[in-house]
């Protein structure tokens, strides 16, 4: 995972900012779009992909943390 990534969905999942975190998530999913189409036309995608996938998986513990927290918070 990317230390930057982490440190925006760290800030998000503070702020208690679902709807950043989604469109953080879209983003990246249009990135792997992208980026497979780029790899149809022989381009190496490879570091990108990786990266991208890093980043989906920071985004995806954001998730994580900001669904236990608001748990914890109802009890």
């Amino acid at each position: 995972m990317a230390l930057p990534m982490e440190q925006i969905v760290n800030a998000y999942v503070r702020l208690r900012n679902r709807g950043a975190l989604e469109e953080l998530r879209a983003h990246r999913q249009k990135l792997m779009a992208d980026l497979d189409r780029a790899r149809s036309l022989n381009f190496d995608t490879t570091l990108p992909l990786q990266n991208v996938t890093g980043d989906l998986a920071a985004i995806d513990a954001g998730f994580e943390q900001l669904d236990a927290s608001m748990r914890d918070e109802r009890g």
